[in-house]
């Protein structure tokens, strides 16, 4: 199969069909007619490390999360990085070992992750401790991200995209629409941090990618950093009025 793409298919259509190879050329073009777009850039990247050039990945990838660390964009930063991350993976697997000191290992950042209302009241350690943890994950529009009733084992953040918060109803009334939450919003975390129960079911409403921080994970952390708990819990108690329960709690009250 010629690996020239129809000229009605855009290096973006290529990259979700998973075509990597006919993709790479097309959004290199695209990259280099908007090099400060750093949506083409991470497509490129992504492009790049399906198709298997790894270093030409790693190196999109680097430049694409210093674009969001320089703005401010906190949570875009750790998910190119996490990116970053299962390709360097990638690439020492099929390099020769390189001499290392037993017990030390890299910092996830060579830089200060930007401040940002998650991050911002936690010192260095306790948050490299925490973004450490984290894991990418992505769900199609449609998907069902947490549901209502079910124990809660890990928090969110939201990378890209938008989902969507219902509740059940009084009685025979059904689902109830509660918010939308968009990039930077993150939901989940009193399950974690109480132990209750799940109080909302959470949709995609367009592919979404969202940082996971599962609770033992976090327990982990919290044994080596008491201090990211005193953090979260004074975080959660001043946004308590905006949190999911709360709308839920308010609901309640009007029925």
């Amino acid at each position: 199969m010629s690996e020239m793409a129809d000229e009605n298919e855009s290096g973006a259509t290529l990259l979700a069909k998973k075509e990597y190879g006919r993709a790479v050329p097309l959004l290199k073009r695209e990259h280099e007619k908007y090099p400060s777009n750093p949506r083409i850039r991470l497509q490129y990247a992504d492009a790049l490390a399906g198709a298997g050039q790894l270093d030409d990945a790693a190196t999109q990838y680097e430049a694409t999360a210093k674009y969001y660390d320089d703005n401010g964009l906190t949570v875009q930063a750790i998910a190119v990085r996490k990116k970053a991350e299962k390709v360097q993976d990638q690439l020492a697997k099929t390099a020769a070992p390189a001499p290392s000191v037993a017990g030390k290992s890299e910092p996830l950042f060579d830089r200060s992750v930007p401040k940002s209302p998650l991050f911002e009241e936690l010192t260095s350690d306790e948050r490299e401790a925490v973004v450490r943890e984290m894991e990418l994950e992505q769900f199609d529009e449609g998907a069902v991200i947490i549901s209502e009733g079910e124990t809660g084992t890990a928090m969110y953040v939201i990378v890209s995209g938008e989902v969507k918060v219902y509740t059940r109803g009084t009685g025979n009334s059904g689902s109830v629409y509660l918010a939308k939450l968009g990039e930077g919003d993150f939901f989940g975390e009193v399950s974690v941090l109480t132990g209750k129960p799940r109080t909302a079911t959470i949709t995609a409403s367009r592919p979404t990618e969202l940082l996971r921080l599962d609770k033992t994970k976090l327990d982990g952390a919290l044994s080596r950093h008491p201090g990211i708990r005193r953090v979260l819990d004074d975080f959660y108690k001043k946004r308590a009025k905006h949190t999911v329960e709360a709308m839920i709690e308010n609901l309640k009250k009007r029925a």
